[in-house]
């Protein structure tokens, strides 16, 4: 019988709460009857519920040569308030010689698990590969990131780093499949207020399990199950929606930067060209000044500050800041220019004499 319990319970937290608090009982009852290993998967689901407390007590009675006792033990002393203890057991658990495939496949993410703390505490972990799965503002801001380990991280994000607050529930090894990014990468996300998958970010510590719930999934019938998927599919037709409407704006912003690449390239070519014509020299007359401006022999003062802005936007050295040096150097150039040309005809500035 605990078999049967134990098989339908299954091996990886399912998707959904209410799915989840029915493994929990399923599982529940297969360990209560003997069945010691059904305490890891026991756990998974239970931390899977940001329960780590009880999880640990799952564990204090699962079979010590099961590699996966190891992982979610480690997982559930930093699920913990402050992930205390957290370096201590991940030490421990990475002492153990890894044996058949299951402990090569713990001892892989005990190793990976390492490398992406070194990553969050600003060390060098160049193989520490992350996901940003959620970001919430308060009470206070936090970001929820899953890494290759399958382990997810509650972090507070600042400019420059993300600092961890403990282990967030996991969801088993699918999490690590979207785990492609350096911890800068994610930074640089964070600090564009990007959302990743937008799942909710758990709270700091985590909160004790209640038994009522567990009762309540024995109870529910089918409907209710029926119901719950039914909405879930609705959750799964409003984000895609949003998705689409995000591609959509991306695609938007796309051709914005295009049409600003174009602007700068013709901007580029009309430096190049006025630079082919004879090169920029500043004005050393009131005739060059004006001609340089495209203005008459006697312009007005209001004509020559119109046509020094109107010249001076085309080629001041700030909108070509990330273009060629050399481009860089001659809309430097023309601006000298431009500006000598202005003072000469307002006579802040007496044209060079020639020498005779």
């Amino acid at each position: 019988m605990n078999d049967a319990f134990a098989h339908a319970g299954g091996t990886l937290p399912r998707r959904g709460e209410s799915a989840r608090w029915r493994q929990v009982a399923l599982l529940g009852i297969a360990a209560a009857g003997g069945d010691r290993h059904a305490r890891p998967p026991l756990a998974s689901v239970l931390l899977s519920l940001d329960h780590p407390v009880e999880a640990g007590r799952v564990l204090s009675a699962a079979p010590d040569d099961d590699p996966w006792t190891r992982w979610w033990s480690v997982l559930a002393v930093g699920q913990g308030p402050g992930a205390v203890g957290l370096d201590d057991a991940l030490a421990a658990a990475r002492g153990v010689t890894p044996d058949g495939p299951d402990g090569r496949e713990v001892a892989r993410r005990l190793d990976d698990l390492a490398g992406e703390l070194e990553a969050l505490r600003g060390g060098h972990a160049p193989d520490a590969r992350f996901a940003l799965l959620g970001h919430r503002a308060q009470p206070a801001r936090r970001v929820l990131l899953a890494g290759r380990s399958s382990a997810a991280f509650i972090a507070d994000p600042s400019w420059d780093a993300l600092s961890l607050v403990r282990l967030g529930p996991s969801d088993g090894p699918a999490m690590a499949n979207s785990a492609h990014h350096r911890i800068d990468e994610v930074i640089g996300l964070v600090r564009q207020g990007q959302w990743g998958q937008g799942r909710s970010v758990a709270a700091d510590d985590p909160s004790p399990a209640d038994p009522a719930v567990m009762l309540d999934a024995l109870r529910a019938d089918a409907g209710e199950r029926d119901r719950a998927l039914a909405s879930l599919a609705d959750e799964v037709r409003e984000e895609r929606a949003r998705l689409a409407e995000r591609l959509e704006a991306l695609d938007d912003e796309w051709g914005d930067i295009q049409a600003e690449k174009a602007r700068l390239r013709t901007l580029a070519q009309g430096l190049l060209d006025r630079q082919r014509a004879g090169g920029v020299t500043p004005p050393s007359s009131a005739a060059e000044a004006a001609d340089l401006l495209g203005l008459g022999p006697r312009p007005t003062p209001p004509e020559v500050e119109r046509a020094w802005r109107r010249e001076v936007a085309c080629c001041h050295p700030d909108r070509v800041a990330d273009l060629h040096p050399e481009l860089q150097q001659r809309a430097s150039d023309m601006t000298v220019a431009l500006n000598q040309a202005r003072d000469i005809l307002l006579g802040r500035t007496a044209a060079p004499r020639t020498r005779r």
